[in-house]
């Protein structure tokens, strides 16, 4: 039995990615992916000015508080958070992410928070420790990050990959809702 849910936010609920596009300049649109499928290191892959990759710090340097204050819901973000706030009690999901190196980071995703979901302002978990380390019997990760799912459930958690096209599940990222209810189904709360 489930007792505490622990979801992502990037790439579940916010888009991250077509934020960090914006910030540097370079068109992108969810729907037409222009990487790899199934390849999780996109920020290797999104060229800027004359076809030069960006490098890591400057995607780090677009990070800032504002950056993520004002990111945008996922297409899907909305229907997945009321997925998951249907089939566990508010009280059991916390919304579990990672920051950028960059300081801006954590103040800007508590401000995403407070101002698209405020009833979880006290139930966000900012970390870079390993998103493992909250791993029990009794806990589920919902995230669409491959290794974070994998070394949850290694260390005795479970968990959903979201599927989205940057994930082994791309192939599906048509019907993610489809998919995260059908595996939501297997948990009891």
């Amino acid at each position: 039995m489930i007792k505490t849910v622990f979801l992502d936010m990037d790439g579940v609920m916010v888009d991250f990615l077509g934020g960090l596009h914006r910030a540097l300049g370079v068109p992108y649109q969810y729907d037409q992916y222009p990487y790899e499928k199934g390849k999780w290191n996109m920020l290797t892959d999104i060229k800027g000015f004359e076809d030069i990759p960006a490098t890591f710090e400057q995607c780090n340097d677009c990070c800032t508080t504002n950056f993520w204050a004002n990111l945008e819901w996922m297409p899907d973000g909305h229907d997945i958070m009321r997925l998951v706030t249907s089939t566990f009690k508010p009280e059991q999901i916390y919304l579990l992410t990672t920051p950028m190196p960059n300081p801006g980071s954590y103040t800007g995703k508590v401000l995403w928070v407070q101002k698209h979901l405020p009833e979880f302002s006290k139930r966000l978990i900012v970390t870079s420790a390993p998103k493992n380390l909250f791993a029990r019997p009794d806990t589920l990760l919902v995230d669409d990050k491959d290794e974070n799912v994998e070394e949850f459930v290694k260390a005795g958690g479970d968990a959903i990959l979201v599927p989205r096209l940057w994930n082994e599940l791309h192939g599906w990222a048509d019907e993610t809702y489809q998919v995260v209810k059908n595996s939501l189904g297997n948990f009891k709360c």
